[in-house]
């Protein structure tokens, strides 16, 4: 009697343990399947950066974004309109934008860098080079971006230009954004242009592209182009960028 007893008992146990475990396990399937509550939705940033990502992709993203500027253009008789895209950076005490040549197609003063919530006025072309297709715009302080300091951005090895090498670039294309993209170099054109595979379109040029390893080692130019059974065509996905080492940061002296 006791034993029937003794396994009555236990076996009362197990069932009462397994329902118990039974019910967790349901109510975590159930909450894993619930919409976040108002209070955790509240909390999202855009700018959070997934964590899945190794520390120094997610560190190389940041840098990315946080330095990433719109820049807007007006030509003198109003005529012309351009929008590109930049990289915010600081030297010496002073704030600069560094975007392409191309995207400049008026005066200073009709030249404008945009964030979300700041629109700043161009105080002086450093410098406009059509050469190399590049134009360092000097600027106020802004609030909502972190520049990049200079020269401890640029890359102290070419390591980071190696084939393969993950990339990442923020810009605005399409006048929306800003957007970041990762990439991979697939190519040189001797020391001229690096060959990125990503996407790109009208405004993403002057965006900085950065290694995974964080280092600034270019800014995007253009999309390639190239001949079909259709005749000429863009082709998206293959980025020319040109290496940070041709621009003359020499002209930050003056």
């Amino acid at each position: 009697m006791l034993n029937t007893l003794k396994l009555i008992f236990l076996v009362t146990v197990g069932l009462v343990s397994g329902f118990g475990m039974g019910l967790g396990v349901v109510y975590s399937v159930e909450k894993s399947h619930q919409a976040p509550s108002m209070a955790e939705a509240s909390n999202w940033s855009e700018d959070v950066i997934a964590r899945t990502l190794p520390v120094a992709d997610q560190k190389a993203i940041k840098k990315s974004r946080l330095s990433a500027v719109r820049v807007m253009s007006l030509s003198e008789d109003q005529e012309t309109f351009s929008a590109a895209s930049g990289t915010y950076f600081t030297t010496g005490g002073r704030y600069y934008v560094l975007t392409v040549n191309h995207g400049i197609v008026g005066p200073c003063p009709l030249t404008k860098i945009k964030t979300e919530n700041e629109y700043v006025t161009c105080l002086n072309y450093v410098e406009l080079n059509a050469g190399v297709d590049y134009a360092i715009i000097e600027i106020e302080e802004l609030t909502e971006r972190v520049p990049l300091k200079f020269p401890q951005a640029l890359p102290k090895t070419f390591r980071s230009s190696n084939i393969m090498t993950t990339t990442y670039y923020t810009g605005f294309p399409n006048s929306a954004g800003p957007f970041t993209l990762k990439g991979n170099i697939i190519g040189y054109l001797g020391r001229d242009f690096i060959y990125l595979q990503s996407y790109g379109w009208a405004g993403s040029s002057g965006a900085g592209v950065f290694a995974s390893n964080g280092d600034l080692i270019g800014y995007v130019l253009a999309v390639d182009v190239g001949y079909t059974a259709y005749g000429v065509d863009v082709l998206e996905n293959i980025i020319f960028v040109v290496p940070i080492t041709n621009i003359n940061w020499d002209v930050l002296q003056r």
